[in-house]
């Protein structure tokens, strides 16, 4: 009986060490997290959502009574926060690299699908290669983008560069889907911010 109590009290004391190591790694993970520059999550959402959720699957572990793998979850937080904090500088400089040049090719592009469609119109009938369906589909591009690329860059100058992001790169598709459609340039010199000679 006394050899059972014995074991109980050192099973005890190995739980709580181990509980609390858990729990400070938990508390470490959390501050790192919680240091990271205000704007990173604008940045770099996906990097954040999944440290963040590290966090959070770590503490459920922990209440579940399932310290290692707490402890396994977040060990490598710290270090990852802190490598995701250095590395915000650059992504803002690459994102902004990138939408600069999306600021000349877009309005430009669209101007393009607007100048063909304007032609199209005054047709009475359409080139070969080309018919209603993609005509049409080419003008609600252009309505669309035209109409969403000023809220993008809104967006973008207000430090939402992850999401402005991802809608520009959106209409980019539609847009280059649009100009292959016409017949006009949609390589990547069509995204490039040098001006283009004239389509013959």
């Amino acid at each position: 009986m006394r050899r059972i109590a014995a074991l109980a009290l050192l099973l005890a004391a190995a739980c709580s060490g181990a509980k609390g190591i858990a729990e400070a790694a938990i508390t470490a993970a959390d501050q790192a997290v919680a240091a990271l520059p205000p704007d990173a999550a604008k940045v770099e959402p996906e990097q954040v959502r999944l440290l963040t959720q590290a966090v959070a699957g770590a503490r459920d572990q922990l209440a579940k009574g399932d310290y290692e793998a707490a402890l396994a979850t977040v060990k490598n937080v710290p270090a990852q926060a802190q490598a995701l904090a250095v590395s915000i500088p650059a992504s803002k400089a690459a994102f902004s690299a990138r939408m600069d040049t999306l600021a000349v090719a877009m309005p430009r592009n669209l101007a393009a699908i607007k100048t063909k469609l304007d032609a199209l119109g005054k047709s009475k009938r359409l080139p070969k290669g080309i018919d209603a369906q993609q005509v049409q589909a080419a003008k609600d591009t252009y309505a669309a983008a035209s109409a969403a690329w000023d809220s993008v860059m809104t967006s973008f100058r207000a430090g939402e560069m992850a999401g402005a992001m991802m809608k520009a790169m959106d209409l980019k598709a539609r847009v280059t889907q649009s100009l292959m459609a016409l017949g006009l340039t949609a390589d990547e010199r069509a995204w490039s911010n040098v001006t283009l000679p004239p389509k013959q």
